[in-house]
């Protein structure tokens, strides 16, 4: 035992010396003696600095010092399968209940612990692992990634450090050992104020209790409720904000959106004050980071729905766009539809940080999708219709349109509904599912109004006075308001029918302004009663059958006309 210390001093000597000549150089893990060694030298450091400065360190050198010896120690670890946000607290519980335990079992003599050549097997491969004598505490050879030909502490070691220190606890340390180290590491505060504040309290008050200390419990519910209670206030203010500026007050609108960003902060600091100030450790410290990752993940996906929406309404807002509202309808669809995705990218990667598999993300996504998609049927399809419409523009805000019995003008486009006012006044709201599979007349894009009318002339009128009843309206329609010379008017005797010669009439209104249209028309036809009664042309009246019967039920048929 005697030549076992003599020689960890003069190795530990020797990397102290090594190490402030080349201090890039990262911790040997080439064997299980040089990994062993490399752990043990850098855990002397990080305990020697805790125990003189705390966890607060008074120059930048020990700082600097203290975080080399923690990589020292990480790079001494596999952590590789656990999930990104645990390998920090991971690696530092870990290497501290690994230290406790070193500190206490006895260790083969250095000479008998493995190095680099007798790793080697008769035909020159390395041995994939190496297990301390009497221990299930492993090394295991690094085959993949940036450590591949190194040796680790394996992950099973790893995973079950903490169950070997309590195995372990009640053994006494050896000499020289590092005495206190896990309670020192989990029991003082990282905030020099707290760690006053925690050295003032009764004794009951610092015992454990399910792996913490009573003060540390405390602490965790204090700073989760701070936490939960701003991010509630921070996210009702953002909600009134954007609520009252979202009609006409874009830069507000989008100056609203400060509030959730500043909320996704929050859970990320709390975890911050649990872990660094309260240093909390464990599976508390695992349940409290993962549920509080969560609602950073869930925050940052609001955070991007919210940009996704306000990028509509600001490209929707260009006065280009703005002069056709089915454009900006487009703009803040596809912003959202482009929100969704980015959510969902965001909800993937942030699965996968939290140690999510991602086929089991991608099924959760399918199985939600489907059910959403089952329950909101009618929802989907009226969104859908609104991208048919959008795309294809069947009509604009503002255009006369005929769609089943409803006839009006356009007054929204929605992404569920078009409302439409109708001529009486009336709103009609019709799901853009039905808008988009219907037969639409777009009366608001006609280039003109035509019109088409017939007059009855007596079926006895003579031939000059049919052709002088041609002549006349011939003459009226000859250049008339709002004629186009690509469409001149139409007038002719059209058809004998039973009771009447019908003559015929179709001209052409440009532009389309209908009260317009309608003026003339009323000229038009006062015109044609007066022209046509001061040459005396008669204008055949409907004739009608009246059927009666008699008092024995006999049909009785009398002409009228």
């Amino acid at each position: 035992m005697k030549h076992l210390l003599i020689l960890l001093i003069a190795f530990l000597t020797f990397i102290a010396s090594a190490a402030e000549e080349h201090p890039l150089l990262p911790a040997d893990i080439s064997s299980p003696r040089a990994t062993l060694q490399s752990f043990m030298e850098n855990c002397e450091v990080a305990y020697t600095l805790l125990t003189e400065q705390g966890r607060n360190f008074k120059d930048e050198k020990s700082h600097d010092q203290v975080q080399d010896a923690i990589r020292g120690v990480q790079r001494c670890l596999n952590v590789s399968d656990i999930a990104e946000f645990r390998r920090d607290n991971i690696t530092k519980e870990a290497a501290v209940a690994l230290k406790e335990v070193l500190d206490r079992i006895e260790l083969p003599r250095t000479s008998k612990i493995p190095d680099r050549k007798m790793m080697l097997d008769d035909e020159g491969n390395l041995i994939r692992r190496w297990t301390i004598p009497n221990t299930e505490i492993t090394f295991e050879l690094v085959e993949e990634g940036r450590f591949e030909g190194s040796y680790q502490f394996s992950q099973d070691t790893v995973t079950r450090a903490s169950s070997f220190y309590q195995r372990v606890k009640n053994m006494p340390y050896k000499k020289g050992a590092t005495e206190g180290f896990a309670d020192t590491y989990l029991t003082t505060p990282g905030n020099p104020w707290l760690e006053q504040v925690v050295l003032r309290l009764p004794s009951p008050m610092r015992e454990r209790v399910n792996g913490q200390a009573v003060w540390q419990w405390i602490g965790i519910i204090a700073v989760l409720l701070a936490a939960a209670l701003l991010m509630a206030l921070l996210y009702a203010t953002g909600r009134r904000v954007s609520r009252k500026a979202s009609e006409g007050k874009l830069i507000k609108y989008t100056l609203g959106l400060l509030f959730p960003i500043a909320a996704v902060f929050i859970p990320a600091k709390a975890s911050s004050i649990i872990a660094t100030d309260l240093v909390v450790s464990g599976q508390a410290l695992y349940v409290i980071k993962f549920n509080l990752s969560l609602i950073t993940l869930f925050a940052s996906m609001v955070v991007v729905l919210g940009i996704g929406r306000r990028v509509g309404e600001i490209i929707a807002s260009i006065p280009h766009i703005k002069a056709n509202k089915i454009d900006a309808q487009l703009a803040r669809l596809m912003s959202r539809i482009i929100g969704m995705i980015a959510a969902m990218v965001l909800l993937m990667q942030g699965g996968q940080h939290l140690g999510i598999p991602l086929s089991s993300l991608i099924a959760g996504a399918g199985v939600v999708g489907a059910a959403l998609a089952l329950s909101a049927q009618d929802v989907l399809k009226n969104i859908f219709g609104s991208i048919m419409i959008i795309l294809d523009k069947p009509y604009t805000v503002g255009e006369r349109i005929k769609i089943k019995n409803y006839d009006g003008v356009i007054e929204e486009v929605g992404l569920r509904s078009t409302k439409i006012r109708l001529l009486n006044g009336h709103q009609a709201i019709i799901p853009n599912e039905d808008m988009a599979r219907s037969d639409i007349e777009n009366i608001g894009r006609r280039p003109f109004i035509r019109r088409a009318s017939a007059i009855r002339l007596p079926v006895d009128i003579d031939a000059e006075k049919a052709e002088k009843a041609v002549q006349l309206i011939e003459g009226l329609l000859e250049d008339h308001e709002g004629m186009n010379i690509a469409f001149p008017p139409r007038v002719w005797l059209n058809d004998f029918e039973d009771d009447h010669l019908e003559l015929k009439i179709i001209y052409w209104y440009h532009p389309p302004d209908y009260w317009k249209f309608t003026k003339h028309a009323d000229w038009v036809n006062r015109e044609i009663l007066t022209r046509f009664e001061e040459a005396g042309i008669p204008i055949a009246l409907p004739s009608f059958i009246t059927k009666v019967e008699d008092e024995s039920g006999t049909p009785v048929v009398l002409p009228q006309s």
